[in-house]
């Protein structure tokens, strides 16, 4: 029985998902994406995950498509067009996650690598990977992870990268603005600390209220200075807010100067074990 490519696996309210072809760099193929989503799914649905990583085995996070497997495909055959539908599902689906997502960069990232990371809400960043969009090395371009790096990037810092293919080190990623936090070189155990510290935070806070301020700013962000819809968005999103009882819970026990209990709000099909 082959290994699988994508693991999963849950430590507490923490659900962990793997890239598992380190032989491979981890490199992204049809059947692998597929898995991927179906991880990425299993935690949506499941109350008692509250926080979502995504790392890979090996050296590498990720290097992209796997283009030996590509280019044994016929582009318009059925195979190769479940392999871009399936690619283009795991950028989205993890992007939309309502629950907070964390990108473990244990290794360089490429290509396909990327998306991964910028779909991600958070970025702890191993400080010898790198980023690199190098698909026009190949005659290719980045299109699949465009929608998700574009408009983080801005238009100047998404064309320097995708034309050039240059490596972007962890260290440039922070500067520029992309990377949450790069490990201490000093520490081996510092990537793992550091990816714990935000798992701590995160498991502060309501899953409800992170789900929403998740969509309440990427609506924000794509009404662009439509003023009168952000205006109207944002006031709905308050009036639900305020009168969750989510909402009443947290008030609850920040006037009785208790830590709220937030186990039994989980989001997901599963019940959440209380």
């Amino acid at each position: 029985m082959s290994e699988k490519e994508v693991l999963y696996s849950q430590q507490g309210a923490v659900a962990t998902i793997t890239l598992n072809r380190p032989k491979r760099g981890n490199a992204l193929s049809g059947p692998m994406a597929a898995q991927f989503v179906e991880a990425i799914n299993r935690a949506i649905d499941d109350a008692t995950v509250r926080v979502l990583v995504i790392t890979g085995n090996g050296k590498y996070f990720c290097t992209g498509m796997d283009l030996t497997s590509q280019s044994n495909n016929d582009d318009d055959s059925p195979t190769a067009s479940d392999a871009v539908a399936s690619t283009q599902s795991m950028f989205t689906t993890l992007a939309r996650c309502p629950k907070p997502t964390i990108a473990r960069v244990n290794g360089p990232a490429l290509g396909g690598g990327v998306g991964i990371v910028f779909s991600c809400n958070f970025r702890i960043v191993h400080p010898a990977a790198y980023f690199s969009m190098p698909e026009v090395h190949r005659g290719l371009i980045p299109a699949l992870i465009s929608e998700v790096i574009v408009p983080q990037l801005g238009a100047f810092r998404a064309k320097q990268y995708m034309l050039s293919g240059e490596r972007v080190s962890a260290a440039e990623g922070y500067r520029v603005g992309f990377v949450t936090s790069v490990a201490d070189p000093q520490d081996e155990a510092s990537l793992d600390k550091k990816v714990q510290e935000y798992v701590v935070l995160l498991l502060q806070s309501g899953p409800g209220a992170m789900r929403d301020v998740k969509n309440l700013v990427d609506a924000v962000d794509s009404r662009g200075g439509n003023n009168k819809a952000v205006t109207s968005y944002v006031r709905e999103a308050f009036g639900k807010m305020i009168s969750s009882e989510e909402a009443a819970h947290g008030i609850g026990a920040f006037a009785s100067r208790e830590k709220p209990n937030w186990d039994e709000f989980g989001l997901g099909g599963v019940k959440a074990k209380l």
